[in-house]
């Protein structure tokens, strides 16, 4: 059917899901659609969900209610380091948490899920991050990065080493992030028909299974 108007989409700012790898099928299947994205904490998703300030959002699962939302999931963020090849060179293909000790960083802000995670991640190995910059804003982590003031951990899979022909992202080991990330509906009326379709469209392409 014919799809025309406008996906209000909310997502948290990192994580092992690029939100293009649902926009892009649902752009070429869709090409009335347009889209607005918003980049915000997994709070900020789920109550712009319930407000309907939102039509889907991607979020943490750790604090959905699922009775309120339909939950579609998009499996576990893992982490890497992320760097200028230009400005920082690493023998191996993947690091050790105590190697990133040194390692000048860039952090996203305090209070971001995304980073509440990573400090459980140092502090839970004895490891305080040597941070340099922190930002609430991914892009300028990547300014920083490709600069060669910082490096960061960030997720795998989410697009950013494709930024720039310089950047490399390096697996970290035993580095995820407990919960999962999810596609959201919420499941009480009003909702628009636009969001139930493109929910639908995303159920097909990310439960293969």
């Amino acid at each position: 059917g014919q799809v025309v108007g406008s996906l209000r989409l909310g997502t948290v700012p990192l994580a092992s899901f690029n939100p293009m790898h649902l926009l892009l099928p649902l752009r070429e299947k869709y090409p009335e659609l347009h889209f607005q994205i918003s980049s915000l904490s997994s709070e900020q998703v789920i109550d712009g969900l319930s407000r309907n300030q939102l039509d889907l959002g991607i979020c943490y699962l750790d604090q959905v209610n699922t009775s309120f939302f339909e939950v579609i999931e998009l499996g576990t963020t893992t982490m890497g380091l992320l760097h200028d090849t230009r400005h920082f060179q690493f023998a191996s293909d993947t690091l050790r948490w105590d190697e990133l000790g040194d390692i000048p960083l860039g952090l996203l802000s305090k209070g971001m899920h995304y980073r509440q995670s990573l400090d459980l991640s140092f502090r839970s190995r004895g490891l305080e991050p040597n941070a340099v910059l922190e930002s609430d804003s991914s892009f300028q982590l990547i300014q920083a990065i490709n600069t060669g003031m910082c490096c960061a951990v960030m997720p795998l899979d989410c697009g950013l080493e494709d930024l720039s022909e310089h950047l490399r992202i390096l697996p970290v080991a035993d580095a995820a992030i407990h919960s999962p990330v999810g596609l959201l509906l919420r499941r009480s009326e009003p909702r628009s028909a636009i969001a139930e379709q493109c929910f639908d469209e995303a159920r097909v392409l990310f439960q293969a299974n």
